[in-house]
């Protein structure tokens, strides 16, 4: 038959001890009262710190970058209008070995991004074409002066 023991159902044959139950009892009141410590959020406060910091490397990544696009951008127009303005000395070169009494302006453009020249031939002293020549690549102009002698 059955025995009741600390509130509990035994069935026969079976002997519990009381200070055992107890125990037990008492393991299961302690977890359910068992405060936890304070949490005071540092792992909040690190993962905002880390996240902040990545997120300003990544901006200052972006920054350098653009400026450095800027400063190439910059530096292939110079090149450009450099090189441009030495087709407008060649050009005039062309015209006075076919014309050497040839004087004058010669234009040319419609390269890549509207990119032209100008070249100025005008007489110069002891039989010499003094070349004025202007090349313009974006918004970088560069002019060269060359002396021709004939």
């Amino acid at each position: 038959m059955p025995c009741m023991a600390a509130g509990m159902v035994v069935p026969a044959g079976i002997t519990v001890s009381i200070s055992g139950a107890h125990h037990v009892q008492e393991q299961l009141t302690s977890r359910r009262k068992r405060k936890y410590p304070p949490r005071g959020g540092a792992a909040l406060l690190l993962s905002l710190f880390i996240i902040s910091f990545v997120t300003l490397m990544v901006v200052n990544v972006l920054d350098t970058t653009t400026l450095e696009l800027s400063a190439l951008r910059n530096t292939l127009e110079y090149e450009r209008a450099l090189y441009l303005a030495n087709a407008g000395v060649h050009e005039v070169a062309a015209q006075l070995e076919v014309n050497s009494t040839w004087l004058g302006t010669i234009t040319d453009g419609a390269y890549p991004a509207d990119d032209t020249y100008q070249a100025t031939a005008v007489s110069g002293a002891n039989h010499t074409v003094i070349v004025t020549s202007k090349g313009v690549a974006g918004e970088v102009t560069r002019t060269i002066q060359a002396t021709i002698e004939l």
